[in-house]
């Protein structure tokens, strides 16, 4: 008996085969591609890896214009340029396939690590999905692995595969159809060339973007005045407000601050109240990316990837989970005695470990997949962590242990003073007893407003009162963090791809801005323009109302096919009404887009999963039409480093055929060394090796920087 394990990427296929083995595994190679072998159970056991998805959809023959439906699954190599990898990880998988007799999936348990499972074993396998076990875990550590190994789920969940398979077929229906709408509205009225996109999710997420954004252009400031009154006491001063906050008459406030200078003033009431502050619940994604955007400023697309490193190494749960409630079965008190090792974290753990009973408090959401995210209780070796991981994993560390500590106590105290009749309000706010706060107040932000002692009827030595003038502030700019969760209370995208879908309109130039977003005149031109002639297409209710639909196909309560189709159906009309309207739409655009769009001009992009790197495209191959090309200048050579097998110099390449770029050897043809590299973004040599000796090197895009191995298959690809 031999059994194939399938695993989502080849690190995670490393940990699974260390975890089960009896002994150590045996590594071996076909081609690139590393898998393992040992026994378990008197079975011979293979892992294998997938590297994401190797399947995608792509039209069945070629094909321009729109609308398109007649798709099927392909090698992801096939249907995009750039990722011929896949080829390697497809022909290990298909060559293994045949050795085996049994057939296990333990990819990521959730819609998008269904289908790569589903998509492997039914195109790469050759085998029937149904035949298939699973592997269901939510943790990478050797107790969750041989948990999920002894309780293998008689067959994969085919309401998740549905439910994926679905939004893969969905989002590919409207992201490719509208793309080539909007891409033919430009040319129709310009008779150029430029490529917009648009999508089932991208749209609705951009029209409450620009909604906000004419908020904000169509806000008039108006004045108001605020009255204060410093006072002193036991030599200090303190300020003190009106009762009323706003003040909208200029006479008005005038006359309050003139007949309160009379005075005289004294306390007129001491209110002192004591709250008690629960402990935060466990982090969802959401709250998680919330979270390091406001302690550290982090996008929630790299939140998530720093977050998904660590549970690939182990070291915390699944992070993509709209959960806030705990295993019943988690063994707190393990994984307290485990982080009691790092002196950072001891105190609190200990503390925790002397209580009898360890009960976590918990939220309201919950996720049939995946529990809340929690540290694991494995420990980082030393150095293993970035700057950025450490920060991620303290988050993880301090929210957990925050989780089962005492309430924190505060107190606030407002005192009422009253000159002439007009009263004024003092407030102060102090901790009392700090609870959950000793581990996790480094991330929470309370006033601490120490007032002296106030006794009613005392009198108030009063140093000044004036009026200060004032404007009313437009609403705030989304922040990319209040964008994910503007976009979670809608009901629109999933957990896994919300932050892809925020970043993808900013690779497509419709937004800007790190930390407050603003819309680009591009972007509210595509919005006007679609809301005027075709409003379905950046309707927020007809999105969700096929989120719910695919909900449903997960629990079982709808199907698939006939999901497809209605939404087939609807996509049909809206393509009809933008057909008539195409040439209106087109000038509509071309009042901002002039004669040139800064977007890919051989590829429309559409919305996919976070396996392909959350946004990836119908290449030329899919039937998007395609100016000609005309022969590129020659181009500076960059040496990004030195070739691991000969020595010689690394340089950047670009093919002669269609333009993309690459990484290869300066002996070539005698040297076949090549790597891929991403496609934007300025290329700037580090100096820096990883992965068998291949360079890292620096992208530097639209004011953004993040370093890569050449390796793709590097577990610390990006940092």
């Amino acid at each position: 008996m031999v059994t194939l394990i399938i695993a989502e990427k080849p690190n995670v296929a490393r940990k699974i085969a260390y975890a089960l083995a009896e002994g150590k595994p045996v590594r071996k190679t076909i081609g690139k591609v590393s898998y393992y072998e040992f026994t378990r159970d008197g079975k011979k056991v293979i892992v294998a890896p997938a590297v994401g998805h190797l399947f995608s959809l792509a039209p069945k023959t070629k094909t321009y214009g729109y609308p398109v439906f007649d798709i099927e699954w392909v090698p992801v190599y096939v249907a995009e340029k750039g990722k011929n990898y896949a080829k390697d990880y497809i022909k290990a998988l298909a060559t293994l396939a045949k050795q085996a007799d049994e057939f296990i999936v333990a990819c990521d348990y959730d819609t998008e690590g269904e289908v790569i499972g589903y998509t492997a074993l039914k195109y790469a396998c050759g085998v029937d999905p149904s035949k298939a076990k699973r592997m269901k875990f939510s943790a990478l550590t050797k107790k969750d692995l041989l948990k999920a190994w002894y309780n293998l789920e008689p067959t994969i969940n085919f309401g998740m595969a549905d439910a994926g398979i679905a939004r893969h077929v969905l989002d590919w229906y409207w992201g490719v159809n509208l793309s080539r709408a909007l891409t033919s509205a430009i040319k129709r009225a310009s008779g150029k060339w430029q490529v917009l996109s648009t999508g089932r999710v991208q749209g609705p997420t951009l029209k409450f973007l620009v909604e906000r954004e004419k908020e904000i252009q169509n806000f008039k400031p108006k004045p108001y005045w605020v009255i204060k009154m410093i006072l002193e006491k036991e030599g200090k001063q303190y300020t003190a407000t009106y009762e009323k906050d706003k003040i909208w008459d200029e006479e008005e406030a005038k006359r309050i601050v003139q007949e309160a200078k009379k005075g005289p003033a004294f306390v007129e009431k001491v209110e002192v109240k004591q709250q008690k502050r629960n402990p935060p619940v466990p982090f969802d994604l959401g709250t998680l990316q919330r979270e390091a955007y406001s302690a550290f400023g982090y996008s929630p697309k790299k939140t998530l990837e720093i977050a998904q490193r660590l549970y690939e190494r182990g070291l915390s749960s699944y992070p993509r989970t709209s959960s806030q409630k705990l295993p019943k079965n988690l063994n707190f008190r393990s994984i307290l005695q485990n982080l009691a090792k790092l002196p950072e974290y001891k105190p609190f753990a200990h503390e925790l470990l002397g209580k009898g009973n360890l009960k976590p408090v918990e939220g309201k959401k919950e996720d049939p997949a995946h529990p809340a995210i929690y540290p694991t209780g494995e420990l980082p070796k030393p150095g293993e962590l970035t700057k950025d991981e450490k920060n991620i994993y303290d988050l993880v560390v301090r929210r957990f242990l925050a989780l089962f500590m005492e309430p924190a106590v505060r107190e606030s105290v407002k005192v009422i003073i009253n000159s002439n009749g007009h009263r004024f309000v003092l407030s102060g706010a102090r901790t009392l007893k700090e609870g959950w706060l000793k581990v996790y107040g480094k991330y929470v932000k309370f006033d601490e407003i120490i007032l002296p002692q106030f006794r009613e009827g005392e009198p108030v030595k009063v140093v000044q009162i004036k009026r200060e003038k004032k404007k009313t502030k437009p609403p705030a700019r989304y922040s990319p963090a209040a964008v994910i969760k503007k976009m979670e209370d809608l009901g629109i995208g999933t957990k896994a791809t919300r932050a892809q879908i925020l970043e993808t309109l900013y690779n497509r130039g419709y937004i800007e801005g790190k930390k407050k977003i603003k819309v680009t005149p591009l972007g509210m031109r595509v919005v006007e323009a679609l809301e005027k002639n075709v409003p379905d297409i950046v309707s927020v209710e007809l999105t969700r109302a096929f989120e719910e639909k695919m909900e449903e196909i997960m629990a079982g309560k709808a199907k698939r096919d006939e999901v497809i189709e209605e939404s087939k159906e609807q996509l049909i009309k809206i393509l009809k009404v933008f057909k008539e309207k195409e040439l209106d739409i087109g000038r509509m655009l071309l009042e901002t887009t002039g004669t040139g769009v800064t977007t890919s001009k051989d590829s429309v992009r559409v919305e996919k999963s976070k396996s392909q790197s959350g946004a990836s495209g119908a290449s030329a191959k899919s039937g998007t039409e395609e100016p000609k090309k005309t022969k590129s200048p020659e181009r500076q050579r960059l040496v990004l480093g030195k070739c691991p097998k000969c020595g010689g110099d690394l340089v950047l390449k670009y093919n002669r055929k269609t333009g993309k770029r690459f990484v290869g050897c300066s002996n070539w043809p005698k040297c076949n060394v090549t790597y891929p590299i991403l496609q934007r973004g300025e290329v700037i040599p580090t100096g820096k090796t990883c992965c068998n000796g291949a360079p890292v090197v620096k992208i530097r895009e639209k004011g953004r920087e993040y370093e890569i191995c050449l390796d793709m298959n590097c577990k610390d690809w990006k940092r």
